[in-house]
C-alpha cells in the first residue's frame, strides 16, 4: 500500500501562495487596464499595435486590450466623438488650400483607417490620407472654401457660397458608425487669400493697355487755355481734344500733400492721415517733412499692383521711406530733392534695391546743370551758377532755384521714360516744377507785379511760359509712347494765381505765404479708349479722381471711397467695370522701415523747413515750446523757452500738430460733419493757443451752425492774433451780417474793423460802400475819402466816392473823383461816359 502523502513544508507553500497572489493581481492589472470606462466628455479609438484593425469605442463601458492597442483620445461633444484632420487641398492655377475637416461620429465599431498607416505616418497624418480623395472636392470646390474666408467677402464684398455636403460620400466608408455631421474650415492664412483674391481680380479686370498718370503741381486752367489758344501747348490741346477733360474742386487746405494723398487714395484726409507739410518727430524732436509712415490708405499704385499689374510711381508726396508692392517700384518725393541737395547716398529714396540703382544712373543734380540746359528757358552765364551754387542759395534765389527745378524736372522725366521702356503697365509721375516756376518767377510774367525790379522782371518775365512749353513737350514724348490701347491722365491738385488776381505778397516757393498764390480749382484730362471724348469741360470733384482713374484703367473703384465715376467720362462701348472691392483688405499699407537720414541730410530737411516758414531763424526748435496757461499770441521761436518759476502751470505748444488738426478741419467740414470739424480747431487751439488759423476756422464752422456769438469770438481772436488777409476778413464778416439782415451788426462790424485798422484802405472803401447803400450818404463819404487818402492809386475808390458826393449833390466833388479814376483808367469807356454825364454838356 502507498504511503499516505505528507503535507509540504513551509517553505514550498509559502512559494505558491505568493505566485498565485501575484498571477491574480497581474490579472487584475490586465483586466482593469482592459476597461475604458465611460466619459461624456471624450471619445477613444483603438489602434491595433500588430494587425490593420483600427475602431471608436462605445460611449459606455468599453474594453481595449493595452498591450495590443494603443488609444488615441478624441473630444466628444453632444454624445458625438469629434475627429479633426488637416488636409491639403489643391486650388485653381496651382497652390494648395489647408483645410480642416471635421466628423461628428456617433456609435461605436471599426473606422476605415489602416494601424499600419497610423503607426508609420500618425494619426493626424493617416486620418488626412484617408479622407482627402473620398472627399471628391475638385479646384473650383476648394477655392470656394477660400471665398468662404470673412477676408474674401470684406474684399468682395459678397457672402460666402454654401458649403458642399459632404455627408453622402462619407456615410457608407464610416459604417456602421453614423455621420452625423461634416463640416470644412478654411485654415487658409490671410497672405493666401489676397494671393486668390488677386488672381480673381485679374481674372475680372484683365489687362487692357497701359495707364501714365502726369500729376502737375498747381497747373491751373486759366494758363493752360491761353497757351493752347496761342498754340503754345499743342501735346496738352491734342489729348484733351481726344479725351475729355474737368475743372476739378478742390477744397481747402490747398496743401500739396493733402491733395496729391487725397488724389492717390480716393478717401479724405482723416482717413489717410496725410495733413500737412510736416509730421510729429517719434523721438521728440523737431517736426519733419510728412513721410510714407503717415500714410494709412492703400494708394493707386499698389492697387495697380495687387491688381496683377506692374506699377512705377514717380516722386508723389509722402513716399519716403520708399515701400514698393509685389511687382511695383516706388522712386520716393525725397529723391529729387535729396540729389538736390547732397551728394550722399541715402536709403530709402526707391525701392526695390534694383530701381535705387537705376534712379542714381538717371536722376540728374543742380550740380549737373549747365547753361546749355537752361538755354530754352533763360540765358545764364556759368559763372552766375557757379556763384549760386557757391552761396547755396535756397529756392527763392532765381538762378540757384531755377537750377534744382530743372534738375528736379530732368529726374521726374527720366524716370518716366525709363518706366515706359520697360514696359510697366500703371506709371504714376509727379512733378512740382508747375507749382515751383509760379512761385519762383510768376510775379514776374508780363505785367510784372508792383514793386519787382524791372530789370530782374525783363530777364526772368517769360520763364514760366517757356517752363510750360517745356512740360507740354514732355506731355508729347509720353504720349508718342503710348499706344491705342493706352491711356493718358493729366491732373492737378489746385490752379496758380497766373494774372491779375495774383496776391500782393510774397511768392516764395517755401514761404508761409506761397498758398495765397494757389486757386482751388485744379486740372483733369483723360485720354484713351475707355474714355468718352467730349469737348466740353466738366466738373470733378477731389474724391472724384482716384475712382475715374481707376475706371480709366479699367479696375474696380474702392468700396472705401466716397467719390465715384463720373458718367461723362466713360466712353460708351467701354467694358463694364467689376464691382467695388475693398483695395485696403485686399492690399493693406505696408509700414516702411525705421529709416534714419544721415546728420547732413537731416539738416537738409530742417533747412527746407526754415525755408517752408514753419521753423523761425537758424536753427531748430523743439516741437513743443511753453507757453503760459492763460494762451500766448507768441509763436514758436528759436530761442529757448524763458524759464518760468514751477509754481506757474505751462502748457506746452505745438505749432505742427496745430496745423495738423486745422488742415484736418475743412475735410470734416466738407464731409457734413460739423461737430467734427469744431473738435479738431478746439484741438487745435489747445495745442497752439496763438494759432490764429484755428481760431478763424473755427469761427467759420460755429457760423454755419448758427451760433453767432461763438463765432464772433472766435473771430475776434484770431483776428487780435494776425490771421492772414484779416483786414478782408472783417470785411467778409460785415457782409455776412448785411446778408442775414442784420444791417446794425453789420455797421458796428465795419465800425470796429475802422478802429483796429484805422490805415486799412479795403475796410474804409467797403464801410462807405455799405453805408451808401444804407441812406448815410455823410458817413459814407467820409469813408470814401479816407479810402482815397491811403489808396489814391485805386479807381474804385473815387468812382464811388464820385457816386457818394453826386448823391449828397456836390457835382464838382463828383467830377473831380471821376476825373482821377479817368486818369487811372484812361481805357474803361464806362468811366469816361459817367465823367461825362457829371460835366453836363
Amino acid at each position: 500500500m502507498r504511503p499516505m502523502p505528507t503535507d509540504p513544508s513551509p517553505a514550498p507553500r509559502s512559494r505558491r501562495g505568493l505566485l498565485l497572489a501575484v498571477t491574480g493581481l497581474a490579472g487584475l492589472a490586465l483586466g482593469l487596464t482592459s476597461i475604458v470606462p465611460p466619459r461624456s466628455d471624450r471619445a477613444v479609438v483603438a489602434v491595433s499595435r500588430l494587425g490593420h484593425g483600427v475602431r471608436l469605442l462605445d460611449e459606455g463601458l468599453s474594453l481595449s486590450f493595452l498591450p495590443l492597442e494603443r488609444r488615441i483620445v478624441l473630444p466628444r461633444v453632444a454624445g458625438a466623438a469629434v475627429l479633426e484632420s488637416a488636409i491639403d487641398l489643391p486650388l485653381p492655377g496651382g497652390g494648395v488650400a489647408p483645410v480642416a475637416v471635421t466628423l461628428r461620429l456617433e456609435g461605436s465599431g471599426p473606422l476605415p483607417l489602416d494601424a499600419a498607416e497610423v503607426r508609420r505616418s500618425g494619426w493626424d497624418a493617416a486620418a488626412g490620407a484617408w479622407l482627402a480623395p473620398r472627399l471628391g472636392l475638385g479646384e473650383d470646390a476648394t477655392a470656394g472654401l477660400v471665398t468662404a474666408s470673412p477676408l474674401w467677402a470684406e474684399i468682395f464684398g459678397h457672402g460666402a457660397p454654401s458649403a458642399p455636403d459632404l455627408a453622402p460620400r462619407l456615410t457608407p466608408a464610416l459604417a456602421p458608425l453614423r455621420l452625423r455631421a461634416v463640416e470644412l474650415n478654411s485654415r487658409t492664412t490671410e497672405e493666401a487669400v489676397r494671393a486668390a483674391a488677386r488672381q480673381e481680380l485679374l481674372r475680372l479686370a484683365p489687362r487692357r493697355g497701359r495707364l501714365v498718370v502726369l500729376g502737375l503741381d498747381a497747373l491751373d486752367w486759366s494758363l493752360v487755355d491761353e497757351l493752347a489758344a496761342r498754340g503754345a501747348m499743342p501735346n496738352l490741346a491734342r489729348v484733351m481734344a481726344r479725351g475729355a477733360h474737368a475743372a476739378l474742386d478742390v477744397p481747402a487746405p490747398l496743401i500739396s500733400p493733402v491733395v496729391w494723398t487725397t488724389i492717390a487714395t480716393g478717401v479724405p484726409p482723416e482717413t489717410h492721415g496725410v495733413l500737412d507739410f510736416l509730421e510729429p518727430d517719434p523721438a521728440g524732436g523737431p517736426p519733419r517733412p510728412i513721410s510714407s509712415r503717415a500714410r494709412k490708405a492703400t494708394a493707386l499704385w499698389e492697387m495697380a499692383a495687387a491688381a496683377g499689374r506692374s506699377s512705377a510711381v514717380i516722386g508723389w508726396w509722402a513716399t519716403f521711406p520708399a515701400v514698393s508692392p509685389l511687382g511695383g517700384v516706388v522712386f520716393s518725393d525725397r529723391l529729387t530733392e535729396q540729389l538736390l541737395g547732397l551728394e550722399k547716398d541715402v536709403p530709402g529714396l526707391a525701392d526695390p534695391p534694383e530701381a535705387a540703382a537705376r534712379a542714381r544712373k538717371l536722376a540728374v543734380r543742380a550740380a549737373d546743370v549747365t547753361p546749355d540746359m537752361l538755354a530754352s528757358l533763360v540765358r545764364v552765364s556759368p559763372q552766375e551758377l557757379v556763384q549760386a551754387r557757391e552761396r547755396q542759395g535756397g529756392w527763392d534765389e532765381p538762378v540757384g532755384g531755377l537750377a534744382k527745378l530743372w534738375a528736379a524736372t530732368l529726374t521726374v522725366e527720366r524716370l518716366t521714360a525709363s518706366e515706359l521702356e520697360r514696359g510697366t503697365d500703371v506709371v504714376l509721375a509727379y512733378l512740382e516744377g508747375t507749382d515751383m516756376v509760379g512761385h519762383l518767377f510768376g510775379p514776374f510774367r508780363p505785367p510784372a507785379m508792383p514793386g519787382t525790379d524791372p530789370t530782374v522782371a525783363a530777364r526772368f518775365g517769360g520763364v514760366a511760359d517757356r517752363y510750360h512749353l517745356a512740360v507740354d513737350a514732355w506731355i508729347g514724348r509720353v504720349a508718342a509712347a503710348l499706344g491705342e490701347s493706352d491711356s493718358l491722365v493729366i491732373v492737378s491738385d489746385h490752379g496758380f494765381t497766373w494774372g491779375n488776381d495774383r496776391p500782393r505778397v510774397a511768392a516764395g516757393t517755401h514761404t508761409a505765404t506761397a498758398e495765397l498764390w494757389h486757386r482751388p480749382q485744379g486740372v483733369f484730362i483723360a485720354a484713351g479708349p475707355a474714355v468718352r471724348r467730349n469737348a466740353v469741360r466738366q466738373r470733378l470733384g477731389i474724391l472724384d479722381v482716384a475712382p475715374a482713374i481707376l475706371a480709366v484703367a479699367g479696375l474696380p473703384v474702392g468700396a472705401e471711397m466716397p467719390g465715384r465715376v463720373p458718367a461723362w467720362l466713360q466712353a460708351e462701348r467701354a467694358p463694364a467695370l467689376p464691382s467695388p472691392i475693398r483695395w485696403a483688405a485686399l492690399s493693406p499699407v505696408r509700414p516702411p522701415t525705421g529709416m534714419e537720414l544721415p546728420p547732413e541730410a537731416r539738416e537738409e530737411e530742417l533747412a527746407k523747413l526754415r525755408a517752408l516758414g514753419y521753423l523761425a531763424g537758424g536753427a531748430p526748435v523743439p516741437t513743443s515750446v511753453a507757453a503760459p496757461l492763460g494762451g500766448s499770441t507768441a509763436r514758436p521761436v528759436a530761442s529757448p523757452a524763458p524759464q518760468l518759476s514751477p509754481a506757474v502751470p505751462v502748457r506746452r505748444v505745438d505749432r505742427a500738430e496745430a496745423r495738423r488738426l486745422t488742415n484736418l478741419g475743412p475735410s470734416r467740414a466738407s464731409a457734413g460733419d460739423r461737430r467734427a470739424a469744431e473738435e479738431s480747431y478746439r484741438q487745435a487751439i489747445a495745442a497752439d493757443p496763438g494759432y490764429a488759423a484755428a481760431h478763424y476756422n473755427l469761427a467759420l464752422v460755429l457760423r454755419s451752425s448758427e451760433r453767432i456769438a461763438e463765432a464772433d469770438t472766435a473771430f475776434w481772436r484770431a483776428v487780435e492774433l494776425g490771421v492772414r488777409e484779416r483786414e478782408l476778413a472783417v470785411v467778409r464778416l460785415a457782409l455776412d451780417y448785411q446778408q442775414r439782415g442784420d444791417p446794425a451788426k453789420a455797421r458796428e462790424v465795419f465800425a470796429e474793423g475802422r478802429r483796429r485798422f484805422p490805415d486799412s484802405a479795403p475796410i474804409w472803401l467797403n464801410s462807405g460802400v455799405y453805408l451808401g447803400e444804407q441812406g448815410d450818404l455823410a458817413e459814407a463819404r467820409t469813408c470814401l475819402e479816407r479810402a482815397v487818402a491811403l489808396a489814391p492809386a485805386n479807381p474804385a475808390a473815387h468812382t464811388n466816392l464820385a457816386a457818394a458826393c453826386l448823391a449828397l449833390g456836390d457835382r464838382e466833388g463828383a467830377r473831380r473823383a471821376l476825373a482821377e479814376a479817368v486818369r487811372l483808367r484812361p481805357d474803361d469807356a464806362e468811366l469816361k461816359r459817367q465823367l461825362q454825364a457829371v460835366q453836363g454838356p
